[in-house]
């Protein structure tokens, strides 16, 4: 699997990435879930509260209406004024449906029309047709040819028609954006489901092919490292922090290596240097015997051949000067003015012991032998003692201190924890001690570097 290039190199925007697509799709799925619900709501109650009761008002208008003419007709047909009854009921029926539709519809403007169509025929039937044949079969029993009446009642039946047609539209319509809606949410449902399925197996992969194999590789050439292999190569691979950590480790590892052969060799001088010690006492033990034999043998001369003891006494100091600067070489019984610049050094770190309660790290590079001249290690103890005073702050101090010999520089680096708040006073008092001074701020920490040419 290749990851793009537009893909985060850091392991945490590769989490935030993927838990921010997760989110992305529930959010979304949320919303849509959410609208759909609302609109099939809303849609609900709009046919339960509206529709629904104006259909049945429709309905009982139609009732209303047959009930009417059914009176009509039985009273022509009969003369018994019992069989209007059922035109007035029907009359207040149509009156009390009219009056719901109206209410139930009111911001319907279609549904008005249609309503107002349908009053209009009724009203049509019932002046020119229903109540003037009643009137006249009242007034003298004569029952008139009824045709206008039966195309009047039509065209109110057709328009009542059209008005109940209209109102089944609108649930229908309703109905189907109800369901329409619920279809829209369970296929974005599924959708984000699925999609969060596959971004949860592609965050599976994508981890463990960028955190997970880095990792596991880091932790066994570490292993590695640690079992002894110094020349094992740290490979630094994977997120920038992996990456960051294998970089830190070779760094170690190299720089133990860098240590470990300077203490071989190191070890490698001392026993030269012991051997050659050993070879030289032995040469100069042998060499101080025989000059001694060969005084004893001047001495014995100058006592059997006085005439010659000046001579020999001039050839006896002689040889007594060898034996002293022989002793010397050898044994060295020349006193030494002062310590060697590390022990120098040494002995400035370790006064924090007593004064502070720590000492910190001490670090001996370079050419360990290199004597420079009393008045450069004077200035270096100083300048260490000016930067190790300057560094003693509350809750910090000085960790490590590193002394680099060789003969052309003598190069002093102090690395001190300070706390953020006190990092600008010290690296003031640090500038103050030395104007040659290179100061690095760090998180928490400062490090101070000097260096003295030779």
């Amino acid at each position: 699997m290749t990851i793009p290039r537009f893909w985060p190199r850091t392991l945490r925007w590769q989490v935030i990435l993927l838990v921010s697509g997760l989110l992305l799709l529930l959010t979304t799925t949320a919303i849509v879930t959410t609208a759909a619900r609302v609109h099939v709501t809303d849609v609900g109650s709009r046919v339960r509260e509206t529709l629904r009761p104006a259909q049945a008002a429709v309905a009982a208008l139609g009732r209303g209406y047959v009930d009417m003419e059914t009176g009509e007709l039985g009273f022509l047909l009969t003369r018994d004024p019992q069989f209007l009854q059922p035109y007035e009921t029907g009359s207040a029926a149509v009156t009390a449906a009219e009056d719901s539709i109206a209410r139930l519809m009111a911001d319907d403007a279609e549904t008005m029309g249609l309503l107002s169509a349908v009053s209009a025929a009724g009203i049509a039937w019932r002046t020119q047709a229903a109540e003037p044949a009643i009137a006249r079969a009242r007034a003298n029993g004569t029952v008139a040819d009824n045709q206008q009446g039966r195309a009047l009642f039509d065209t109110l039946r057709a328009r009542l028609t059209a008005l109940g047609d209209h109102v089944d539209q609108l649930i229908a319509a309703r109905l189907a954006s109800s369901r329409r809606a619920n279809a829209t949410a369970n296929v974005t449902t599924g959708v984000c489901v699925g999609l969060a399925l596959v971004l949860g197996l592609a965050s599976v992969l994508i981890l463990r092919r960028s955190l997970v194999t880095p990792l596991n590789r880091l932790v066994a050439q570490v292993r590695e490292v640690s079992a002894g292999d110094l020349h094992r190569e740290v490979e630094a691979a994977g997120p920038e922090e992996v990456t960051r950590l294998g970089e830190a480790v070779e760094a170690m590892r190299v720089r133990i290596l860098s240590e470990a052969d300077q203490v071989a060799a190191a070890s490698n001088r001392i026993a030269r240097l012991e051997e050659t010690d050993r070879i030289a006492r032995t040469l100069g033990d042998t060499a101080i015997r025989r000059l001694y034999g060969i005084t004893l043998d001047l001495q014995s001369a100058a006592a059997r051949f006085p005439r010659s003891g000046p001579v020999m006494a001039t050839a006896i100091s002689g040889i007594d000067r060898t034996i002293s600067a022989l002793r010397s070489s050898v044994y060295g019984t020349a006193t030494r003015t002062q310590p060697p610049l590390h022990t120098q050094v040494s002995e400035v770190v370790g006064e924090l012991e007593s004064t502070h309660g720590h000492a910190p790290g001490l670090l001996l590079t370079g050419d360990l032998d290199a004597e420079p001249p009393a008045e450069v290690a004077a200035e270096v103890t100083q300048v260490l003692r000016d930067f190790l005073r300057a560094t003693a702050v509350p809750e910090g101090g000085a960790e490590e201190v590193e002394l680099a010999l060789s003969g052309e520089e003598i190069r002093l680096r102090v690395t001190c924890a300070v706390p953020d708040e006190r990092v600008a006073g010290v690296e003031r008092a640090l500038a103050e001690a030395s104007a040659d001074a290179v100061v690095r701020r760090e998180p928490d920490r400062v490090t101070v570097e000097w260096r003295r040419p030779l």
